[in-house]
């Protein structure tokens, strides 16, 4: 089979399983009565994990210090922040909240503060420079902020509102125009590009592959948000168009830590490359697609 089939087929194939997934979770807050979603939050646990992990080993393959244990914890304690948040229980949130204190801020300020004091542990019991231990903690930190932080946005997406079909369908208009744009880019890419976008970032991104992928995520977002009757056209035009734009420029921000790295592919999935290859311009889009969406949708809406 040749790569473009390849490449269809496994994307196939993972929508197929994601979408199944993400329905049945439906199902389930259904059945409970209360807007529950297992499964999402193993989906994307799973990846953020997988994710995260894969940038701290292109970090350490080129030889570039980082804290993976440090920074895999804190990017599960930010998906923890998250449910804590979706979930509002009470008596944590309201002592926080009243008191001024962000369940993420604090979690960020933890990061820095571990990351830190595990660097000065070390150079008081190793004979390891302070320019190699604040490197350390600069990819650490960058490296939870990219995967968790941007994460977390996906899933406040997902529970923008209490209905549980609905807040899948935000979700669904979300990745929908993401997933559109990467494939409107690849295809008019493929076919018509001549004009390198950033060639010494990414040689194959043509300014073509833009146009391509900012036609195809604005004509899903009008298709999927007319379909659903939620939007006027223009609010989907701004959503589609400002979502895609940013889901680009996830990849471009994928790319630059791959050239650092020196290597061409996060992870070793055929065509795709890693989980990171697949996830960069979802991460990038969700906190875009969180703010358009609280606007476009009220303040009572959002979490």
């Amino acid at each position: 089979m040749n790569r473009p089939l390849t490449r269809i087929s496994i994307g196939a194939g993972l929508i197929a399983g994601t979408a199944a997934i993400l329905l049945g979770d439906v199902a389930i807050a259904e059945w409970a009565g209360k807007s529950i979603a297992p499964g999402f939050w193993l989906l994307l646990s799973v990846a953020l994990v997988r994710g995260g992990w894969e940038f701290f080993r292109m970090l350490r393959g080129r030889g570039l210090p980082c804290r993976p244990v440090i920074g895999l914890v804190f990017v599960v304690l930010m998906l923890a922040s998250a449910w804590l948040e979706i979930r509002r229980p009470a008596e944590i949130l309201t002592w926080l909240y009243s008191r001024g204190l962000e369940l993420y801020l604090l979690m960020i300020v933890g990061l820095v503060f571990t990351t830190f004091v595990a660097e000065i542990f070390v150079i008081e019991r190793a004979n390891r420079s302070t320019g190699e231990a604040l490197s350390s903690v600069a990819w650490t930190v960058l490296v939870v902020l990219s995967v968790g932080l941007l994460g977390v946005f996906l899933a406040k997406v997902r529970f923008l509102s209490e209905d549980p079909m609905e807040g899948l369908v935000y979700l669904a208009l979300t990745l929908g125009v993401v997933k559109a744009s990467d494939i409107g880019a690849y295809a008019l890419g493929t076919a018509f590009g001549r004009h390198r976008l950033v060639p010494k970032l990414s040689p194959k991104k043509t300014l073509e592959g833009l146009i391509g992928g900012l036609i195809l995520g604005t004509a899903t977002a009008l298709v999927i948000g007319l379909l659903w009757g939620r939007f006027t056209w223009p609010a989907l035009l701004l959503f589609g168009s400002v979502v895609s734009v940013s889901g680009v420029l996830g990849d471009l921000a994928e790319s630059l830590m791959k050239r650092a790295c020196g290597v061409k592919d996060s992870g070793s999935i055929p065509t795709f490359g890693g989980a990171m290859d697949i996830l960069d311009s979802m991460l990038s889009a969700g906190p875009v697609a969180y703010v358009l969406l609280a606007v476009l949708t009220g303040p009572a809406s959002a979490p």
